[in-house]
């Protein structure tokens, strides 16, 4: 089967052109704030995902915007992304609980952080003291 006639172009893609240009630029909004001051955030950002470097400078500029499975990439490792994403579909709950999840795991840390030390401190109170 063969194209009609009059139907053998494609359109230009103009119709979604705006709502693809600030998705890209809330990407690069949340990608540069997040990556501020990192020299290797093209590297960082290309290992997230995958993608090319020519690629992700693209993202960086806000030039194109992420692909989804990219774009899932990027909001699994950058907590700005996400949140951006998050906020300008109006889910803020879902941000609430995002920063609940973060402060727990860095609690956690912070316990296991501690836990490491005192069974240092233990260890070292239960030596017997060489100058004795």
């Amino acid at each position: 089967m063969s194209f009609p006639k009059s139907g053998n172009v494609f359109p230009n893609g103009t119709r979604n052109a705006g709502a693809e240009a600030s998705f890209a630029k809330l990407v690069a909004t949340a990608l540069r704030a997040s990556l501020r001051g990192q020299a290797s955030a093209v590297k960082t950002v290309a290992r997230w995902t995958g993608a090319n470097e020519r690629t992700v400078k693209n993202w960086l500029a806000g030039d194109r915007a992420p692909s989804g499975d990219h774009f899932l990439g990027l909001a699994a490792n950058c907590p700005g992304v996400l949140a951006a994403f998050l906020a300008a579909i109006h889910r803020n709950d879902c941000l609430v609980m995002a920063d609940i999840e973060e402060a727990r795991a860095k609690v956690a840390a912070a316990l296991t952080a501690l836990e490491a030390v005192r069974a240092v401190q233990l260890e070292a109170a239960t030596q017997p003291s060489a100058g004795a």
